[in-house]
């Protein structure tokens, strides 16, 4: 290891995402109606893999990774409502350090979070959200 290039936790470090993540977990986030504002969900650490379901059967859910991607600009995945025991569910294997939800309809909704999160501090990432670090404004986001 080179003290110029100290070897530490990092965005690029592999190890980082190797191992096991730190559980997070959250049941029954409200998702407001669409023409209300995004419930945004900030996680501690930076995630590696993130796991959301519809679990209500009021609406589909929109998923994204800025306010601005799921109210305006389309850039979000789309859960189908829950179907009995059925709850629709989504993995991502994503860097991110928040999440938005949203109803798709007129009528709210709600979904449950599970995150596995790193030991790499959300300021890290690149691009810096008014809440802290985020990838709104990049393309495909928001």
């Amino acid at each position: 290891m080179s003290l110029a290039y100290p070897y530490g936790v990092g965005l690029g470090n592999v190890g980082s995402y190797q191992v096991s993540g730190a559980p997070y977990a959250r049941g029954k986030v409200a998702a407001p109606a669409n023409s209300g504002t995004p419930t945004q969900i900030l996680f501690p650490d930076v995630t590696q893999r993130i796991v959301v379901s519809n679990i209500n059967a009021a609406s589909p859910l929109r998923v994204g990774f800025s306010s601005n991607g799921v109210k305006t600009n389309g850039n979000f995945f789309l859960l189908p409502p829950a179907s009995g025991s059925f709850y629709p569910t989504a993995e991502f294997r994503v860097k991110v350090s928040e999440l938005y939800l949203l109803s798709d309809t007129g009528v709210p909704t709600s979904g449950s979070v599970f995150a596995e999160l790193t030991n790499i501090e959300t300021t890290l990432l690149a691009n810096s959200g008014p809440n802290g670090s985020s990838w709104s404004g990049s393309n495909g986001v928001g």
